[in-house]
Parts: C-alpha cells; structure tokens; sequence
C-alpha cells in the first residue's frame, strides 16, 4: 500500500491554505508533516484523505485518485473542527459513537468493555476534555483503527494540545509496527525535539519516511498438560544445558 500526494495545493478565500506539498507514505512507514500552526494542517489532512479535492497536484492510493476509496481507506484523527470530539461529552459516549462507526457493538457493555481492554475503564464518565493529552490521543487513534478498512492514519496538530511530542510519535511508531502507513502534523519545533526529518507543508522535497520494523508475532503458550498430550517438549528448568553436557 502507498498514499502518495504529488504538489497538492488548497486555494482559501482570501490566500492559499495550502502551498504545493508533497508527501508519501506505506504500510510500517511513518511520516511527520511539519509546519507552522494553522489552517495547512487541516487542509492538508483534508487532501490526503479524500475529504477535500485539491486545487492542485494530486493524491494516490495504490494508484487511485478515486476520493471514495481515499476517504474509506485514509482516517485523520482528531482534526480541529473536523473530527475532534465535542469536549463537553463523556468518554463513553465518544467511544460509543466511534464504534458504532466502524461497525462494532455500540451498547454500554460493549463501550464498557472495549475501554477496560484499554485500561481506560477509569475515564468512561470524564468529560473528554478531562482526559490527560497522551490518553485523548492514543485512545482516538485507537478507535480509528477499529475502522477495518483503514489502511493509512493521520494524526493532525497532536502537539496543539501540549503535553510531550515524544508519546504521540511513539504512538505513530506503534501504528506504523502493526502495518498502517501513518503521517503526523506538527509544529516544526516539535520535529526538532524529536530530532527526525520531516516533510514540509509547502515543499515538493519530501525526506524518506521514517521505515519501522513490524511488530513481532506472539508465540501462544501450550498449558503443560496439553504439550504432554501432544508431544510437545516442555523444558525443565534445572536440565543442563546440552552444551555443559558435552563437557562434562
């Protein structure tokens, strides 16, 4: 998979929202996107996702400018005034709403226990402007990705609500280890603490993305009865090594 947007500009009424920019992105990739606050940042998340035909230049997925298939495939997360939840809701009502657009189990159970399988059972009744930076961040990417056709996730201006850029970069670097191909707003400050490269609103001369390993497979664990059962070895903790043995 690649989303890949060539010199895309956004006209506003009165100046440009967006200068020409150039970006590109793949499953395991992660991208910061930088520049300075405002409107760029929604616009330019707007574009790539397919929510917003660009004045200029062009966006692909895999090839296609059809903006359906960007719109199902590319989620921006948290965008000012797009996508930000109302602040004055509970968690649990975000939540709820959230899943009922991916297409899971909405009800109190289901929101009860898709935030205890989070850890976040505790903020269920929260006000969602309450909730601490790095969990509002973490827990909306979450619910995104709950969306079974996404493939490619953008995180919009994290850093305009405060707290440690290294939490929401890391966040990008877990989504990016599971597969999706994940770009990240920010301010350019945020991209120097950081200390990586990062693509700029308004430029046609994008860095490489940022490649990230994936996330390695979990190895089930065989109950000691069923490995016996089926002949599975099952190690002994005081059985010498075979190389000590050799030598003995």
């Amino acid at each position: 998979m690649e989303l890949k947007a060539h010199a895309i500009s956004v006209r506003g009424p009165h100046a440009p929202m967006l200068h020409a920019t150039s970006v590109s992105v793949s499953d395991h990739q992660l991208v910061l996107l930088a520049g300075y606050p405002g409107s760029g940042h929604v616009a330019a998340s707007l574009g790539l996702s397919g929510r917003l035909k660009p004045d200029g230049g062009d966006v692909r997925l895999d090839g296609e400018t059809s903006g359906r298939v960007l719109r199902r495939r590319v989620a921006v997360v948290d965008t000012p005034g797009i996508t930000e939840p109302d602040d004055a809701l509970p968690v649990q009502t975000v939540v709820g709403e959230e899943l009922a657009i991916a297409g899971h189990k909405a009800g109190r159970k289901a929101v009860q226990e898709w935030l205890g399988e989070h850890d976040w059972a505790g903020y269920a009744e929260r006000r969602f402007e309450h909730l601490p930076v790095a969990v509002r961040t973490k827990l909306l990417a979450e619910l995104t990705v709950a969306r079974p056709d996404v493939k490619v996730v953008i995180l919009t201006m994290p850093d305009r609500l405060g707290g440690d850029p290294h939490e929401w970069y890391e966040l990008g670097r877990d989504l990016a280890s599971r597969g999706y191909g994940v770009i990240i707003t920010c301010a350019e400050a945020s991209a120097r603490l950081l200390g990586v490269e990062a693509a700029q609103l308004g430029s046609v001369s994008p860095p490489d993305p940022v490649q990230v390993e994936p996330v390695a497979p979990v190895a089930p664990v065989v109950p000691i009865e069923d490995a016996e059962a089926e002949d599975v070895a099952v190690p002994v903790e005081d059985e010498e090594p075979a190389e000590a043995k050799d030598k003995a």
